[in-house]
Parts: C-alpha cells; sequence; structure tokens
C-alpha cells in the first residue's frame, strides 16, 4: 500500500498540466459548449448534404437547361493528367489542347465561358499523373473523396477530440473545395501533417513541405520558419524534395514545361492586375485596394507590405519562446496573406489556425472571445462566395489580418505572463527547440498555473 506522500506525489504528477476551461476565473459556462458545437457542425453538415441532394435532382429532372456542373476545376486536373499519362505532359499548359479534354470532362462547357487553365508546376503534373488512366467521372470522385477524407483525418490528429471530426467533415471551407474541386484540400493536408510530425519524424515533414511547393505561393514561409526553429533535417529533406522533384519532372517532361508554367503564372498575374479575374472571389489586400479603385501601385505595395507583415510574424513565432500549437496556427494564418493570387477556396486553410489554436486552448485556456472568434473563422470561407459580391467590398483579407494579430497577442502574452511548457498529451508541443523557455514572473505564492493551493513541494 502507497503511503500518503507517494499518492499526493503521484496526484500531482498526473495534474502537471491539466486541460483549462479558460484563461482567467468566470462564473458561467460558456454558450458555445460542446452539444451546441455538435448541434451546429451537424445542422451545416446537413444542409451542404441537401445542398447536394438538390442539385443531383436538378440534373436529374432538368428538361431544358442543366445546371453548372460541380467541381468543374477537377475538369483541368483530369485534362492535364490525361496528356501526361498518354505522352502529352508539355501540352497541359496548352490552353487549346486541354480545353479539348475539359469539353470531353464537362460537354456542356463553352469557349465563351471561359477556360480553366493548368497553372500547377510540372511537379505537381507529376503527382496527379495517374489520374489520367481513369475516365473522368471515376477520377473526380476519387480525387475529391480522397482528399477530403485526408483533410478530415488530418484536423482530427491536431485537434484530438471526438468533436472534431464532425467539425471537420461541415467545415464550410472544406464543403466550398468539394463543390469547386480545387486542390486546397490536399495543400491544407499537407501543411497540417507537416506540421504534425516536425518535431519526430522532421524528414517526413519536410517532403510534405517540399510537396506544397505544388502551389507556390502558399509555401514560402515554411523554410522560413524551419530556419528559425533550427529545424535542418527538415530543411534539408524539403529542399532535396524540391531539387528530386524539379529533376524527376524534367527528366519526364522536359525543361520546356518549367518555361511554360512560368510563362502561365505571368499571364494569370496579368489579368489579377488588369482587374479581369473575379476579383470578389480573391481575398488578397490587392483585391481589396483594386476594388476601392486606388492605383495599382497602391494596392501592389499593400500587397508587398502584407508579405513582409506574414514574414516576420513568422519570425517572431518561431524564432522565441512559445507553445508549438501557437507556432503552428501563425504559419497557416500568414500563409493566406503573402500572395496576389488567391481565391476563397484556398481559405481552406482556416480550418489548420482553428484547429491548433482549439488544441492549444483547450490545454492553456480559453480568453474572452475566443471561440466566438473560431466559430466565425469558420463560417468565413463561404463568405467570399455569398457577401463579399453584395457588399462590393472584399473584407476578407482583414478577417484573415485580424486573425494574425489575435495570434500574435496570444503570444505576447504566452510570453509576459507564463512560461511555455510543452503539455504531457501534446507531444506537438514539444519542440526541442534550441532557445530557452524562460518565465517573466513568478507565480503567486502558493499557487500553480493549474490555480489550485499547493502543499509546498517543488518550491
Amino acid at each position: 500500500m502507497k503511503s500518503p506522500l507517494a499518492l499526493l506525489h503521484t496526484d500531482s504528477a498526473m495534474d502537471a498540466h491539466p486541460e483549462l476551461p479558460i484563461a482567467g476565473p468566470r462564473r458561467f459556462p460558456h454558450w458555445l459548449n460542446r452539444d451546441r458545437v455538435r448541434l451546429y457542425a451537424a445542422a451545416a453538415l446537413f444542409a451542404e448534404l441537401l445542398f447536394i441532394c438538390v442539385y443531383l435532382l436538378r440534373v436529374h429532372w432538368s428538361q431544358t437547361s442543366l445546371p453548372e456542373p460541380l467541381a468543374q476545376d477537377v475538369a483541368p486536373i483530369w485534362g492535364a493528367a490525361w496528356l501526361a499519362a498518354h505522352g502529352f505532359g508539355i501540352n497541359a499548359w496548352n490552353l487549346p489542347s486541354l480545353f479539348e479534354l475539359e469539353k470531353i470532362a464537362i460537354p456542356t462547357m463553352q469557349a465563351g465561358n471561359g477556360s480553366l487553365p493548368w497553372l500547377y508546376p510540372p511537379t505537381m503534373l507529376m503527382f496527379v499523373l495517374p489520374l489520367g488512366w481513369l475516365p473522368y467521372m471515376l477520377a473526380l470522385v476519387l480525387w475529391l473523396g480522397t482528399t477530403y477524407a485526408l483533410f478530415v483525418t488530418t484536423i482530427r490528429k491536431i485537434v484530438q477530440r471526438e468533436a472534431a471530426l464532425l467539425c471537420a467533415l461541415a467545415f464550410p471551407g472544406a464543403f466550398l473545395a468539394v463543390i469547386v474541386g480545387q486542390t486546397s484540400l490536399l495543400t491544407a493536408s499537407l501543411a497540417g501533417i507537416g506540421l504534425l510530425t516536425l518535431n519526430r519524424r522532421p524528414v517526413v515533414a519536410g517532403i510534405c513541405f517540399g510537396m506544397l511547393t505544388m502551389k507556390p505561393q502558399m509555401s514560402v514561409l515554411f523554410p522560413l520558419a524551419l530556419l528559425c526553429a533550427g529545424q535542418w533535417r527538415a530543411l534539408s529533406a524539403w529542399a532535396a524534395t524540391i531539387v528530386g522533384g524539379f529533376a524527376l519532372s524534367t527528366l519526364l517532361f522536359g525543361f520546356d514545361a518549367w518555361v511554360l508554367f512560368v510563362h502561365c503564372m505571368h499571364a494569370a498575374y496579368q489579368i489579377v492586375g488588369a482587374g479581369h479575374a473575379r476579383l470578389a472571389r480573391m481575398p488578397t489586400l490587392f483585391v481589396l485596394a483594386t476594388g476601392l479603385g486606388w492605383p495599382g501601385y497602391v494596392a501592389l505595395g499593400l500587397q508587398l507590405l502584407s508579405a513582409a507583415t506574414a514574414a516576420l510574424v513568422v519570425v517572431y513565432a518561431w524564432r522565441g519562446a512559445c507553445s508549438y500549437a501557437l507556432r503552428a496556427a501563425t504559419l497557416a494564418c500568414a500563409s493566406l496573406v503573402v500572395g496576389p493570387y488567391l481565391y476563397d477556396y484556398d481559405l481552406t486553410w482556416y480550418g489548420l489556425v482553428i484547429a491548433w489554436y482549439a488544441r492549444y486552448a483547450w490545454t492553456h485556456g480559453w480568453r474572452r472571445f475566443d471561440r466566438e472568434w473560431l466559430l466565425l473563422l469558420w463560417v468565413m470561407p463561404l463568405a467570399g462566395l455569398v457577401l463579399v459580391p453584395h457588399l462590393s467590398f472584399q473584407f476578407m483579407p482583414l478577417v484573415t489580418l485580424g486573425s494574425l494579430a489575435l495570434l500574435v497577442g496570444r503570444i505576447a502574452q504566452e510570453r509576459h505572463d507564463v512560461p511555455s511548457m510543452p503539455d504531457a498529451r501534446d507531444h506537438s508541443t514539444d519542440t526541442g527547440f534550441a532557445h530557452p523557455v524562460r518565465s517573466h514572473h513568478r507565480p503567486a505564492h502558493g499557487l500553480r498555473r493549474i490555480g489550485r493551493p499547493t502543499i509546498g513541494t517543488g518550491r
């Protein structure tokens, strides 16, 4: 039989890092409790499934004109993959050749309705090449189903809560990516897996971050974060993945494929700069300034300032001492304010911000309005599709920048008030970074971080 002192020591060890419901005293339970979170997520998922069912019924019963096809952005992915699988990969960046295959995938597509170009590097073409061996509908279901399941699994692994599964399934950002047919579910999953494995399997994380360069504007800040954190193995794996992907894709498709990719990206940025793109769906400061009628050099200056701010925030978070979950949330959020070429479906990355911050708050405590902020972020990806065209004002970059400011404030508060201590159940907070953790203030006499009276041990 253990002595009372031994039992006291055991209880103390078990309660070293309990979950804190809120950062500070609170008299009443928060209105956004677990049951309401599940209820709202279930209602959103039901509405999304109902939307898809109604659409399918319209397609089945329509006798005059078919509704606009869902997930039509899968058409250029499948078309480029088909060309690559049949030995014509270089034509993926040739719009007339690609358009012929897009008409096979979507018979109702007409040239007058606009084109769907392939704007990804040859490394991405190498990744999706197996889809070219499948019929279009099978490739569509396989692509969307796999990336959706990967995203939901990644969010569930980050949050480590039962309710996270339902919230990820119903996440409006994921739903938008599915009905559009875009790659943001894949890029968000790669970023999430890389951040999850960074400290235990840095080589795997580096490979994920290297693959993320398939969408270059979303991957700019990741090597900077690795450099600030001193994650040399991950940084080496990142560089090796890029070099290996470049060499292999050049061997498969030729160097001209890279020349055509750069040319297509330049043309895309010119279209955005001229205001001919769907600006209402582009949540960037460049588009915000353009929509207000400001000169082009002012819009470009604001976008450059936004990118510089994002880089400084990443250095601030990843260079100094703070919890790993805050670092991860900050990196995901900052990646959304770097490039001028960003669409509303890329706000699937809000899911990473929500997941990492929720993981942090469940361990270290919730501040006032934290949960309301996460709820706002959860519904925001659909705002670019619903609200912005009616308001004629692109407010989405302000939401992202505001979220980034809140994350910086939480990091500053943590560094000022308490030491950044990894939680025993949160392996991703075990950073192992070289920067020492120091507390600026000692806890009050007789109190620990958990807010319970101590018996005098450990002082």
